[in-house]
């Protein structure tokens, strides 16, 4: 057993490795929306390209619609019905 097997094993040191990598992303995103200079190298072409944490917004909500159109797509044209290969 390696040691990243032992240490996900005990559950109250994941628990604790989640809470610490929320916390990390949290202080990332709010770092972004304080600091929009630090993480922002260029000037955008549009107005809303400027906002603070567009690009991570963006992002997050790029995600959310690439999983529901799929998840869409499977339901409606790729999924087939229990007895479709019985004849």
């Amino acid at each position: 057993m390696n040691f990243l097997e032992r240490l996900l094993e005990n559950p109250v040191r994941l628990a604790r490795i989640k809470l610490w990598f929320y916390v990390g992303l949290v202080v990332v995103a709010l770092g972004e929306v304080a600091l929009p200079q630090v993480f922002q190298g260029f000037h955008g072409h549009f107005w809303f390209e400027d906002l603070p944490a567009w690009g991570s917004l963006y992002g997050v909500l790029s995600c959310v619609v690439i999983i529901v159109v799929s998840k869409f797509l499977g339901k409606v044209w790729l999924m087939r019905r229990e007895d479709y290969y019985d004849s």
